[in-house]
């Protein structure tokens, strides 16, 4: 097949979905009945959850547990298990491997489980001349209880597995979308992890977390995914929501990517109050191994966050909140080390080492209705890309028994590059996310930048893209 050929690239976009529809329509319940929802409880995810069944759980309840966003291993897997509702409906097969997964995580403490997701996106102008780009997503993740199963304080080792490639086209949307000149990333993980076009997967997580003292303390170790860390809120997920970087992690964060660090979090009173640092290497390997690099190399990621959450105190269960938490206020701010050998360049300090940097960014993110809810972000930095920026948005759920996993979002964002010969730049984004079935979930996607940082020659990028992810 011609790589640059668009009827090849058409048939490969349109055979891939239709292989995502047919394994959806017969597996639709793989993602229901085995447990409640976590990070994306609130309107990032789902709604439905069961209560505490202890006074332990109860009690652990009132303090969400923040180390389980749906881009972490455990947090993928918890959102993929709860319950949904589609616009259509077909008979399974799969009902003995549904009772099976079931039965190991409730006798064992195992939880296991997948996505495969297709990202299409097309550029009305492009400084590579690639004006579409397709990527693929294959995750597998396994949780596995190691102490204390069935307890709030049980002490889980979470994996993931992962394969990331572009297909039918030269480059994945990540790479295609700064070639179109946006400054940042117009699907910020839709990338490439492959050394060659076989070889595109490996372990990008590997960790051990608890919660202890009824979720009071809670922390997590190991190969993480920093992001899911940092100044996180109900929509920065592209795999479920937004797709562009400045409506994720803010683009102002030097943050690193997968890599050894560690994170812990505690609650010193029952008002909301929370406290959390990290500490990772700010060398990234999406698939290889760091802890060397975090114990014999002084280049770490820094961050301390200070905020608040509305959920504290509610009997709403730890299981449905965490990141995704809906009523969130917090500031956080972070330092890196100097970077003194650097594989990839970076736009600051091309094919060279990269100075210290450091910022503040902040979240504030409130929902004011049952189905609605606003967000204001932004954050400033020095020796990074981007030194400044600043978003603002809302996400809405449709109401009623079959669109009720339904999500649509919009958000506008400016940000303004540390080269001050570079222009400012606007970014406007919608998506709607239709869930056809409770596996199933197809979002089109529409992105306008304004004034395009490195594309001086237009005016405005139009990014029309979409995207289909199935569970199972």
């Amino acid at each position: 097949m011609d790589r640059h050929d668009p009827a090849s690239r058409t048939s490969c976009l349109i055979s891939s979905v239709s292989c995502l529809v047919l394994l959806a329509a017969s597996a639709p319940a793989a993602a229901q009945g085995a447990s409640p929802a976590t990070a994306s409880a609130t309107l990032a995810g789902d709604a439905t959850a069961e209560q505490p069944s202890s006074n332990d759980e109860a009690e652990a309840s009132k303090f969400p547990d923040r180390m389980e966003g749906t881009l972490s291993a455990g947090g993928d897997l918890e959102d993929d298990y709860a319950p949904r509702t589609g616009l259509f409906r077909f008979p399974t097969v799969l009902d003995p491997y549904n009772a099976f997964k079931v039965k190991l995580r409730r006798d064992y403490g195992i939880v296991f489980g997948g996505s495969y997701g297709i990202l299409w996106q097309n550029y009305s102008s492009s400084l590579i001349d690639q004006w579409n780009a397709v990527g693929s997503k294959f995750t597998f993740n396994l949780g596995i209880a190691l102490v204390n199963r069935g307890k709030p304080d049980a002490l889980w080792l979470d994996v993931a597995i992962e394969d990331r490639r572009p297909i039918g086209t030269e480059l994945a949307p990540l790479q295609a979308g700064l070639g179109s000149g946006s400054i940042v990333p117009t699907a910020a993980t839709w990338g490439n992890f492959g050394f060659a076009p076989s070889i595109a997967a490996g372990v990008t997580q590997f960790y051990l977390r608890q919660t202890l003292f009824n979720n009071r303390f809670q922390w997590a170790v190991g190969k993480l995914f920093a992001p899911n860390f940092i100044n996180s809120y109900p929509f920065f997920d592209d795999n479920r929501q937004f797709l562009n970087q400045t409506f994720s992690t803010s683009p102002t964060i030097a943050s690193p990517l997968r890599g050894f660090g560690l994170v812990a979090l505690g609650y010193p009173t029952d008002s909301g109050l929370y406290l959390q640092g990290s500490m990772f290497t700010a060398l990234s390997s999406d698939t290889g191994v760091t802890i060397g690099d975090f114990f014999s190399k002084n280049e770490h990621f820094y961050s301390f966050e200070i905020g608040w959450t509305g959920l504290a105190g509610t009997p709403t269960p730890a299981a449905m909140r965490g990141p995704a938490d809906a009523n969130n206020f917090h500031v956080m701010v972070w330092y890196r080390n100097p970077l003194q050998d650097i594989s990839t360049p970076t736009l600051t300090q091309p094919g060279q080492g990269s100075p210290e940097a450091y910022g503040v960014a902040f979240n504030a993110v409130y929902q004011v209705l049952e189905n609605f809810v606003p967000f204001l972000r932004g954050g400033w930095s020095e020796n990074w890309v981007t030194d400044a920026n600043l978003t603002a948005g809302f996400c809405w759920r449709p109401t009623g028994p079959t669109f009720s996993s339904d999500l649509f979002g919009i958000g506008a964002g400016w940000a303004r590059p540390t080269n001050r010969s570079l222009r400012q730049q606007y970014t406007i984004e919608a998506f709607y996310r239709f869930q056809l079935t409770p596996n199933l979930a197809l979002t089109p996607d529409f992105q306008v930048v304004i004034d395009p940082s490195l594309n001086p020659g237009v005016s405005a990028l139009y990014v029309f893209g979409l995207r289909a992810r199935v569970a199972f």
